[in-house]
């Protein structure tokens, strides 16, 4: 087993000590055989004695009484010689005796010394660590004591953090005592109720309670003190104007190590705002609620079936117009279609709704739906979506009745077919009142055609008649009696066509074309009164849509009015101008001038109405007819006045399939 490091060092002084004996007692030999010859002279044990007492100073009392050892042995060594005589002398036991007894004597005194050494030794290092102890503990009291400065500055800092706190935190606090009357109040406090810190008034609220709330606080003051249970309530506080607002105020008691209570706290938070926003809520709840009541009392009592369906079209309510309506009393339908739809109109209507719920759009139908008594009657639909971040999550149907419109729309295009029928009679009527009227200019027209046809015709007979007949000049003699023949054929058959009860005939024809045709019924008419006519017809203009005669008799009943019309002025200033051009929205614009004394400003607007006339002649159906065909045909009629004097009347059709749309609309 290996000696440690430690252990070898600490023998090293003990080896050391000894060697000091050894060298000392040999080092005393020495000078005792090379100074006294005599071994026994006294100088020589007074040596050893000093080498002893000088060991046991330096080394300690074993490595002494090792030097006492040697050296005694070394005194004895003459008397070993063999020239030493053997008797000893009584002066040399003497000297030997004392230096055994002063070698004893030294190693006594070393080790007492060395005790004594130690003893002081120990009390040193006892002192030494009672020294470190104190240090450690003055040290220790020096960080205590600066922990302590430092704590109680924290401690400062916090309490001075924590009032500055609670004279900032947007509360009322306050300190009572047990018995619970007030002896603190924050900043706040005070700045809100314009009180001091001092409780003058002595009252547990402070003197800033509303007189109606003291009864109740007292009360819950006087249960909450004898039980020590924290509690919450609500009263209001005067503010420092005087005005009173209500706050939510709540107590906690503070407890002693024997769990009686030493203080209280309280904190109070404005709530005023909260309660006017309370009780406006519960006003707006109110009104809500009668809201709600009096729309579901709209909603069930507006003559209407309303219904709301899902988002997949199922019905789940119906109102109580509609449950009393089909004598069902559940507010639930569970189809996508009412019970009550008649048969025949339920493919069309799931179809929109197939359509509906694909596309998310509204949709209106016409549906009939039977009634409580077995009557099915017309109705109309019409269903919008609810939505939801653009999600359809229901729809909501609105029906209401239509057999009486239904009814009344049949009655009302029967009276429009009567109304037709009577426009179409009141028009020929026209027409035939207007044939009367220039029935000489009719039988100058038709008498033009027969005069040349008769003239042509003998002419014919004489060629015929010579010896030979001259064939040559016969036969254009004979073409001319055909042509002639044929203009008056032709004459004939507009003024019967123009006279005609004949149904309306739509097709496409040229207005330029049936514009010369009334001219030419005109022709003796304007030759009789003096009238100077004036064609400006445009090339190329679109065909129209319309029935020929009805529209030569709008043209017809204007050229024959503004004729009237200019028997009033001189014989040299009676003009007709008639003009057709393409008009800008796509339709033909026909407009008849003349230069006679114009129109009455009072009655520009009345032209039009049925039975107003400005002739003391007239029945005014005329322009009323002229207008009623016109709007008929899609177009529309009017009158401007004509500078410098006379009328202009203007009629606009629309062309080709435009005024198809227009019949149609």
């Amino acid at each position: 087993m290996t000696t440690s490091a430690p252990s070898r060092s600490s023998k090293w002084p003990i080896i050391l000590n000894y060697a000091i004996a050894v060298v000392s007692a040999a080092t005393c030999v020495v000078l005792t055989f090379a100074v006294y010859p005599s071994w026994g002279a006294d100088p020589a044990i007074l040596l050893f004695l000093c080498a002893v007492m000088f060991v046991a100073l330096a080394a300690g009392p074993g490595p002494a009484a090792l030097a006492s050892v040697l050296t005694l042995l070394s005194l004895q060594y003459p008397l070993l010689s063999p020239d030493y005589p053997f008797a000893l002398q009584s002066s040399d036991i003497l000297r030997l005796g004392l230096f055994i007894v002063a070698s004893v004597f030294v190693v006594l005194l070393s080790a007492a010394r060395k005790r004594t050494s130690a003893s002081l030794q120990l009390l040193l290092n006892a002192q030494q660590m009672m020294l470190r102890e104190l240090q450690a503990q003055n040290d220790k009291l020096r960080v205590e004591n600066a922990e302590r400065i430092e704590t109680a500055t924290r401690a400062q800092g916090a309490e001075q953090e924590i009032r500055q706190t609670v004279d900032t935190v947007p509360a009322l606090i306050a300190r009572y005592r047990a018995d619970g009357f007030m002896d603190f109040r924050n900043k706040n406090w005070r700045e809100y109720t314009g009180l001091s810190q001092d409780n003058f008034g002595g009252r547990r609220w402070g003197s800033a309670l509303h007189p109606d709330d003291e009864e109740m606080v007292e009360h819950e003051w006087r249960e909450h003190i004898a039980t020590g249970e924290p509690f919450e309530l609500e009263q209001r506080l005067r503010k420092a104007d005087g005005e009173y607002r209500w706050h939510r105020i709540r107590r906690v008691p503070l407890r002693d190590q024997t769990g009686e209570v030493i203080k209280w706290y309280a904190i109070a938070f404005d709530i005023d705002d909260r309660k006017r926003t309370e009780d406006a809520l519960r006003q707006s709840e109110a009104e809500l609620a009668k809201a709600r009541h009096e729309l579901q009392l709209i909603i069930d009592t507006v003559p209407v079936l309303v219904l709301r369906h899902r988002a997949d079209g199922i019905i789940d309510y119906v109102n109580e117009v509609g449950r009393t309506y089909s004598g069902l009393t559940t507010t639930k339908w569970t189809t996508r279609t009412s019970i009550i739809t008649h048969p025949d109109d339920i493919p069309r209507l799931e179809a929109a709704w197939d359509d509906a719920l694909v596309t998310g759009e509204p949709f209106e139908s016409e549906v009939r739906l039977r009634r409580a008594d077995g009557e099915y009657r017309w109705f109309v639909t019409r269903r919008v979506p609810l939505r939801r971040n653009g999600e359809v999550i229901a729809w909501y149907a609105a029906t209401y009745d239509i057999e009486d419109r239904k009814r009344a729309e049949s009655e009302l295009i029967e009276s429009e077919r009567r109304f037709r029928d009577a426009q179409m009679e009141l028009a020929h009527a026209s027409r035939v009142v207007t044939m009367g009227q220039f029935t000489a200019s009719i039988a100058h027209e038709v008498n033009q055609p027969l005069a040349a046809l008769l003239t042509n015709a003998e002419t014919a007979l004489r060629w015929l008649a010579h010896q030979p007949p001259n064939l040559e000049k016969t036969k254009p003699a004979i073409e001319r009696v055909i042509d002639d023949g044929k203009r008056a054929a032709d004459i004939l058959s507009r003024i019967r066509d123009f006279s005609k009860k004949a149904p309306v005939r739509m097709e496409s024809l040229e207005v330029n074309e049936a514009i010369l045709d009334v001219m030419g019924l005109t022709r003796a008419a304007m030759s009789d009164n003096g009238v100077l006519a004036k064609m400006q017809l445009a090339k190329e203009l679109p065909h129209i849509l319309g029935d020929k005669v009805q529209l030569q008799q709008v043209v017809l009943n204007l050229i024959m009015n503004a004729i009237e019309a200019m028997t009033e002025v001189g014989a040299g200033s009676r003009e007709l101008s008639i003009s057709t051009s393409k008009a800008e929205s796509d339709g033909v614009l026909v407009a008849v001038r003349d230069s006679g004394p114009g129109l009455p400003s009072a009655g520009l607007a009345r032209i039009f109405e049925a039975f107003y006339t400005t002739k003391s002649s007239g029945l005014g159906m005329g322009l009323s007819i002229c207008r009623s065909i016109v709007e008929a045909h899609g177009g529309r009629l009017w009158a401007t006045p004509n500078e410098p004097h006379g009328a202009v009347f203007c009629m606009m059709l629309p062309i080709g399939e435009q005024s198809l749309e227009k019949l149609g609309g």
